[in-house]
């Protein structure tokens, strides 16, 4: 059976830390360092509370995917939830939008790395005139390249990206503590604008630094003992995810000067542009950007990749997308067809140079595939009462419900009429794509027969997991600690 399995699925080889790192890794990047920190610009201090909204409006959502990923660990994951609870149409419009979403984000990730790229080489006294979009393309090429040689080496990177990041943020932090004026900590709800919809747009942004915290869902059929690890690292994330953002927000408040806050709205890159306003160049800068560029933004764009690539993979599995996506790598069994697409995609997408844009588009595709996700969740509950679910949401129903009104509201408070254009010109391509090659073709055996031989799971031996719940326990610890210490600081900043 082993040997029949490695031959037809993907390889189970992902184990909690990789699953963390991916969770947090497709989330930490260019949100937080170009759309999420600009609205630091526009809050000031209140950025935290759209911080918590934000955080309040993952943290079900992710236990949510936590149930549904170790009920269904198939790659594919909206689309695989979608196609069994809803119908097969809605989820192939919700993987077109998926797939869309995390190129443009990697798309967004590699001119954020460009941006901040050529701050490192200006600080070190560097020529720094390259075509950022030819740096980004660059970038995306050789994360291609990565998640080309298998899912394990990709994990690995994306282990030693993630950790890197945490190790850079916290020199960086150490370097620029002694630099914190509080001058910009007003009263906390003293930044909020008074219209609704600007107040959310705000929100969007911010809520954009936490998009992506499903991403290992979409590879669940390459992680190891997922019944277990899947609902484990998306409880986990969200903490980590907040405090890492709470953290960079704390700093960016404290080092600008109180002339040049409202600058950080449009600046390409904030929180470089902070510090060169505070005078803060030479090592600080040098440290910043090494921790963004080489581990922030390495760490959202690995997943940028993977994630989109499964969801081709089973797509063309199913024959809603040409069958050579289906390809698994005779050597490195990754879907090496599917992968190579998203390398072409995102180059394309990174020729429009605009980060905004790809950001408002990617944020509306995002929640459209959110609450399709919670739609399934619920119709699986109806369909499926007898699935087998080692992990259950505490009032799972009703925080799915209250997930959809959440969602759908601030979609349409927060809508972008520059990238709406874009968001329905892809809607009608995907439709009309769907009817003109889709809907007559039925979903092959062979596919459904994949599915059921992915789904097998084993169990772990008794020391596996004592090991896997001593493991879990330091990633849960970690991630409360973090997410108390920057709460902590935020009150102490408003208090001085």
């Amino acid at each position: 059976m082993n040997e029949t399995r490695n031959n037809k699925v993907l390889t189970r080889a992902l184990g909690l830390p990789e699953c963390v790192t991916i969770t947090a890794g497709a989330v930490i990047g260019v949100g937080l360092f170009t759309v999420g920190s600009s609205q630091v610009g526009v809050l000031g201090g209140s950025i935290i509370i759209a911080t918590i909204i934000a955080f309040l409006l993952v943290l079900w959502p992710s236990a949510i995917y936590g149930e549904m990923g170790a009920a269904l660990p198939l790659a594919g994951g909206t689309y695989a939830y979608a196609k069994r609870a809803i119908n097969y149409p809605v989820a192939v419009f919700c993987s077109w939008n998926y797939t869309i979403a995390q190129i443009g984000i990697g798309g967004s990730e590699a001119l954020a790395f460009a941006n901040y790229f050529q701050r490192l080489l200006e600080a070190l006294g560097l020529p720094n005139n390259i075509d950022p979009r030819i740096l980004a393309g660059a970038l995306f090429v050789l994360f291609v390249f990565i998640n080309y040689r298998g899912i394990a080496i990709a994990g690995k990177w994306q282990d030693a990206f993630m950790f890197f990041f945490w190790g850079a943020s916290l020199v960086w932090f150490a370097t620029v503590i002694r630099e914190m004026d509080f001058t910009n900590f007003s009263y906390v709800f003293a930044g909020i604008p008074a219209e609704i919809t600007a107040f959310a747009k705000c929100v969007l942004m911010v809520w954009w630094c936490f998009a992506g915290f499903e991403t290992v869902v979409g590879m669940g059929a390459e992680v190891k003992f997922p019944h277990i690890t899947i609902p484990r690292a998306l409880t986990i994330s969200p903490f980590i995810v907040f405090g890492v953002n709470a953290l960079f927000q704390w700093f960016l408040l404290g080092i600008t000067p109180p002339e040049a806050l409202a600058g950080l709205a449009t600046a390409d890159a904030p929180f470089a542009f902070s510090m060169e306003a505070a005078g803060l160049v030479g090592i600080p800068l040098v440290i910043l950007c090494l921790g963004i560029t080489f581990g922030g933004d390495f760490s959202t764009m690995n997943p940028c990749v993977t994630g989109p690539a499964r969801y081709m993979y089973v797509m063309a599995n199913d024959g809603s997308m040409p069958k050579a996506f289906g390809k698994l790598h005779p050597k490195f069994n990754s879907p090496y067809i599917s992968i190579l697409t998203v390398g072409v995609v995102g180059i394309a997408l990174i020729a429009t140079g605009s980060i905004a844009v790809l950001a408002a588009m990617c944020a509306f595709c995002q929640m459209t595939c959110y609450i399709i996700g919670y739609i399934s969740y619920l119709m699986l509950q109806k369909k499926e009462p007898n699935l087998h679910r080692p992990y259950k949401v505490p009032f799972g129903t009703f925080g799915a419900y209250f997930s959809i009104a959440a969602y759908a509201i601030l979609a349409l408070l927060a809508l972008d009429m520059s990238a709406l254009p874009y968001n329905l010109g892809f809607n009608v391509i995907c439709i009309l794509y769907y009817f003109a090659f889709v809907r007559k073709r039925p979903i092959p055996q062979e596919s459904v027969d994949l599915e059921l031989l992915t789904l097998q799971t084993v169990e772990p031996t008794a020391e596996e997991k004592t090991a896997l719940d001593k493991q879990y326990l330091r990633w849960k610890y970690g991630g409360y600690i973090v997410f108390v210490v920057s709460l902590c600081m935020f009150i102490v900043g408003f208090l001085l």
